[in-house]
Order: C-alpha cells, then structure tokens, then sequence
C-alpha cells in the first residue's frame, strides 16, 4: 500500500479508467481517505478541489461525474486522482492516443507541466514518435518486449544506431514540405511474442542481418557516450573502453 502511493498510472482510455457511478470528488476523496487518514472529511474536499484545479478543471468539477466530460476533460480527471496520492513516477500508457488531435496537444503540455513544476518522474508509453520526441528527456526503443536502443532524446532522434530504430524513425510521416524521405521497412511480419526466433529478435527482418546474428542474442552495450544499442552489427569492438 505505501509503495503503491508512489506510483500511480494514467491509462490509454481515460472513461474505461474511471468509476461511472462515482463524481469525481467522490473517488478523488475516496483515495485521500485511504493514503491520508489523518484528513477530516472537510479537508478531503478541499483537497480534492485543488487537484481537479492542478489538473486544469474548474473546481466545482468535482460535483460531475465522469459521462458529463469531454474525453480530455476525462483525462484530466485521469491526471488529478493520480496525483491525488503525491506520487513520484506516473506511468502514462498512450495518454493522448484516445483523444482528438485538438486537445492531445493540451494534455500533454500538463503532463510536462507537471512534471516540471513537481519533479514527479513520467514513464511515457506511446507509438507516436512526435509525442515521444516532444516531452520525452530519455528514449528507449523495444522490439517484441526487449529493449534495443536506448538514448538521450535529441541524441537517438538525430543519430539511430539500431537497424529498428531507423526503420522506424523512417516510417514516421512527415510535415516538412520539399523533403522526400526514403523510407527502409522491415521485410514480413513480426514473430509471434511466445516463440521468438533464435539469437537477435529482428534479424528476420534485419537488412544488416549477419550469420551470427541467428545465433547469439545481442545485449545492450554501450556504443557511445550515454547511447546503447543490442546490435551485433553496431555492438563496440573488443577491447573497446565504451564497451559496457
């Protein structure tokens, strides 16, 4: 119980998230009274009203229940009980992937918000390579559940090292006008999670493939300074003092 008040999550779909049969201040209170027993009904309220005013909602929000908001008003609500507990990491899982174009731009700003002006840690799940970009510091790239870059933002954007990872920066549509993309996409389809292949993951799909890479399962490695990759291909040569 006292470490799940540390960690709280904001969910893909913020109405299937939510308590239909309870107001907002109704579950807002109901986890204050479990976290913070010491608060006397009066100060539950109070607090409730601030978190749906932190969360960019009007304070009498807390008298509506869930079906009364706009889905980014919903996922407002999401970011007020999360924080209800005063956590430090919040796990955001495709936050703004449910919403309208209009509004994704509007509740990521609070998330950043948040986390700049309360030091809370946000663990960003997302496919969208431009929300990932936008407010993310430390980006990690997974193929099939495994981790296979690993990088500062700015950095990975601007330097790829995995083969995935370029792949899928390339399949990324672009805004920029007179700029042609070549694109380079994996060949066939993904394997099956429960029966992966042998060695490297991608190397089905892997045009730098090379006959060891069916064979040995690439760890990730150091391969410049705070970048790392699984990669045979990529991975720093023996002896190597970035290796790590």
């Amino acid at each position: 119980k006292a470490l799940r008040s540390q960690m709280q999550v904001v969910f893909q779909d913020p109405f299937g998230s939510l308590n239909p049969r309870l107001t907002v201040g109704g579950m807002l209170e109901e986890i204050l009274k479990v976290h913070f027993p010491e608060l006397r009904r009066r100060e539950r309220r109070e607090r409730a009203r601030e978190l749906v005013t932190r969360a960019g909602l009007s304070p009498d929000a807390v008298y509506r229940y869930p079906h009364e908001f706009s889905g980014g008003q919903r996922q407002r609500v999401a970011i007020a009980r999360a924080l209800a507990t005063e956590p430090d990491l919040i796990i955001a899982d495709e936050p703004v992937s449910a919403l309208d174009v209009s509004v994704q731009a509007q509740v990521l700003n609070l998330l950043v918000e948040l986390q700049e002006n309360s030091g809370i840690a946000l663990l960003l799940i997302s496919h969208d390579l431009h929300v990932v970009r936008q407010i993310s510091h430390e980006v990690a790239v997974m193929y099939l559940g495994r981790i296979v870059e690993q990088a500062p933002a700015k950095l990975l954007f601007a330097a790829p090292v995995h083969p995935y990872t370029r792949m899928l920066l390339a399949s990324a549509p672009s805004l920029e006008s007179g700029r042609r993309r070549q694109r380079s996409l994996p060949e066939g389809d993904p394997p099956s999670p429960v029966n992966l292949p042998s060695g490297c993951p991608f190397h089905p799909r892997c045009p730098d493939a090379r006959p060891e890479c069916a064979r040995e399962t690439p760890a990730l490695n150091t391969v410049a300074p705070n970048h790392r990759a699984a990669c045979l291909v990529h991975a720093p040569a023996a002896g190597d003092s970035t290796a790590g």
